[in-house]
C-alpha cells in the first residue's frame, strides 16, 4: 500500500516551556539582517519541533494520528521521556513520521541554525553538530506546458474579486503582476519603465536589476498612470490594492493562483513561475553566467536546480537541431 504523506495543514506551534528561547532568536535574526520570511520559518520549525517531537516525548501526536490506516508508520517513532529544557535534547530525530523528504530537509536546515545559535548562546552542546542533512531524491518542478501563460494572461475581465467599477483597474494591475512574472520569475519591488527593468531584493538584502519586455513595460506604465492618482500614491509599495493601502505578497499569491485556476492551469506556485522563465531563457539559447546573474545565483547548484525541470526537452530540441531529423 502507498504511504500517504501528512498534508501542510495547520502545525502544532505550543512549544510550552521551550518558547522563550525561540523568541530569544527572533532579534538575532533581525540584527543579522535575516529576511522576515526566514525568521519565520526558523521560528515556527523550532516551535513545531518542541511541540511535536520534545514535549510529546516522541509519541505519536494528533498529526499523526489523522491517518489509521494499515500503513502507520507511527509505531516507528522514537520514544523518550518529554523534554522540557533545551540542554536535554540530546539527538534530533525527523525521520520515522509521514513527511516528505523535501519537507524534512527543510526543517532539518531551519533547526540547525536554530542549535548552532543556541549552542553558542547558552554553550550547551549542539545535538546536530555531526548530523548529516538528510538526502532527498530531486524532483523536477514542472514548467508551464506550450500555451499556458498565454492563457493566464488572457483572462477575460472580471474574473478577478472587484466591485464592477474596479475590473479594469484589476484586470490592469493583475496582467502588470504576471506579465513581470513571466519576463523575470519574480516579483519585484519597484521598475522603471524607460530603462526597462526592475529592482528585485533578494536574500540578505541584497538588491539588484532585472530585465522585461517592451510590452510588460507598456502594461506596467498604464498601470503607474492609475498608481499616481490613488490617494495612497505615497506609499513606497510598487503594487497598490484597489481597495485602499499595499498589495500583500499572500494577495498577490492568491490573486496569481486563483487567475490561473480559471485559465485551467493548476499548482501556480511563485517557484513554478521562477522555472518557467529560466527554462525558456535557457531554451532560446540565453547564456547560463547571465541566467545566474538575472536570478542572483552564486553557486552554479542553483542553476541545475531550475534547469533541470525542463533539461530533457531542451537536450531533445538541440539533438533535433544538432544531428537532424530524419
Amino acid at each position: 500500500m502507498a504511504v500517504r504523506y501528512l498534508g501542510r495543514g495547520p502545525r502544532n506551534l505550543a512549544a510550552g516551556p521551550l518558547k522563550p528561547h525561540i523568541d530569544s532568536l527572533v532579534p538575532h535574526l533581525r540584527a543579522e539582517g535575516r529576511s522576515r520570511k526566514t525568521i519565520t520559518l526558523y521560528s515556527r520549525a523550532a516551535s513545531w519541533f518542541a511541540a511535536e517531537h520534545l514535549l510529546a516525548g516522541g509519541q505519536p501526536t494528533d498529526t499523526d494520528r489523522r491517518f489509521d490506516t494499515a500503513d502507520d508508520t507511527s509505531a516507528d517513532l522514537v520514544a523518550f521521556e518529554p523534554v522540557r529544557d533545551w540542554e536535554l535534547v540530546g539527538r534530533v530525530y525527523l525521520r520515522h513520521r509521514r513527511h516528505t523528504d523535501s519537507y524534512v530537509n527543510n526543517q532539518y536546515r531551519c533547526l540547525q541554525q536554530f542549535f548552532r545559535w543556541l549552542s553558542a548562546e547558552e554553550e550547551i552542546p549542539n545535538p546536530m553538530a555531526k548530523m548529516r542533512p538528510p538526502k532527498i531524491a530531486p524532483k523536477p518542478v514542472p514548467v508551464f506546458d506550450e500555451g499556458d501563460v498565454d492563457r493566464i494572461l488572457k483572462m477575460p475581465k472580471g474574473t478577478d474579486r472587484c466591485a464592477a467599477k474596479r475590473v479594469d483597474v484589476c484586470k490592469l494591475r493583475a496582467s502588470a503582476i504576471l506579465q513581470l512574472l513571466k519576463d523575470t520569475g519574480l516579483r519585484v519591488g519597484d521598475a522603471s519603465i524607460a530603462d526597462r527593468r526592475a529592482v528585485v531584493t533578494g536574500k540578505g538584502s541584497r538588491t539588484r536589476y532585472v530585465k522585461f519586455t517592451h510590452s510588460t513595460a507598456r502594461t506596467l506604465d498604464k498601470y503607474l498612470r492609475w498608481r499616481t492618482k490613488q490617494p495612497d500614491a505615497h506609499l513606497p509599495h510598487f503594487w497598490l490594492s484597489h481597495k485602499g493601502g499595499p498589495l500583500t505578497e499572500s494577495g498577490i499569491y492568491q490573486m496569481v493562483r486563483r487567475r490561473a485556476r480559471r485559465a485551467g492551469v493548476d499548482d501556480v506556485s511563485p517557484h513554478r513561475w521562477r522555472h518557467g522563465f529560466s527554462h525558456r531563457y535557457l531554451a532560446r539559447g540565453g547564456e547560463e553566467g547571465d541566467l545566474m546573474e538575472l536570478n542572483g545565483w552564486d553557486s552554479r547548484q542553483m542553476l541545475r536546480h531550475y534547469g533541470r525541470s525542463a533539461a530533457a526537452s531542451r537536450a531533445a530540441r538541440n539533438y533535433d537541431r544538432i544531428m537532424g531529423a530524419s
